[in-house]
């Protein structure tokens, strides 16, 4: 017991501030998204500053929707396109499944991963069109799309340039879009992405480093001191 005249009011009110002081760095050890220089050998996939998405919403087969909560525990190989694409769509699904058959093969990372198509071209593709598209590259692979404004949404927040070219032609026409290949973490960030040239072996070995580095900071992550 304190003695009179001791000033246990001072006392307390240091223990209160150093309580918490500790609660804070601990709060902001466990939150903090520090940046930590990759790997030479992955570091030209990677954002050092990876990004947090905006929730969005785009729709599947069977009026199913796509959004964020949709992304949050796996890592997302996502592709822009459309279906009616002659030549880089096709060629890059084809790549990426093949990447995926590679990854595969490692059952931890086969239950991670996921493939999404999204198309920018709603007006020709619809989710059930889409099923069948991805399907015939990859049975996993999923297609979503929605209206110009929804798939503007996610378009602007990944850097996914595309134009439509309607002038052309009412039913046949091009669309002009991005051939890179974003990956999304599992905390539903925009982590890293992989340009053209697609090699699928470069991509597999990439992304097994990528998720390696991964894994230790979020231990990093979790650890008090």
């Amino acid at each position: 017991m304190f003695k009179k005249g001791f000033p246990y009011k001072c006392v307390i009110a240091a223990v209160l501030v150093i309580s918490a002081s500790i609660t804070a760095f601990y709060g902001w050890h466990l939150n903090s998204d520090e940046t930590v220089r990759p790997p030479e050998d992955i570091e030209e996939y990677l954002f050092w500053n990876p990004k947090y998405l905006k929730d969005f919403s785009l729709t599947t087969a069977g009026n199913k929707k796509l959004g964020l909560d949709q992304l949050l525990g796996k890592w997302s190989f996502i592709f822009f396109g459309y279906t009616h694409c002659p030549d880089v769509c096709p060629a890059t699904l084809g790549l990426l499944s093949v990447t995926f058959k590679s990854l595969e093969k490692n059952p931890a990372i086969a239950h991670e991963i996921q493939g999404i198509f999204i198309s920018v071209d709603p007006d020709r593709d619809t989710p059930e069109h889409l099923k069948e598209y991805t399907a015939y590259f990859h049975p996993k692979f999923i297609g979503a799309t929605g209206s110009a404004a929804q798939v503007d949404a996610i378009t602007r927040q990944m850097g996914a340039l595309y134009a439509l070219y309607k002038e052309e032609s009412k039913d046949d026409y091009q669309v002009s879009h991005n051939s890179t290949v974003f990956l999304v973490d599992p905390r539903g960030r925009l982590y890293g992405r992989f340009p053209p040239p697609h090699v699928p072996q470069e991509i597999a070995e990439a992304f097994i480093k990528i998720r390696d580095f991964y894994n230790a900071q979020e231990d990093k992550r979790w650890t008090l001191f």
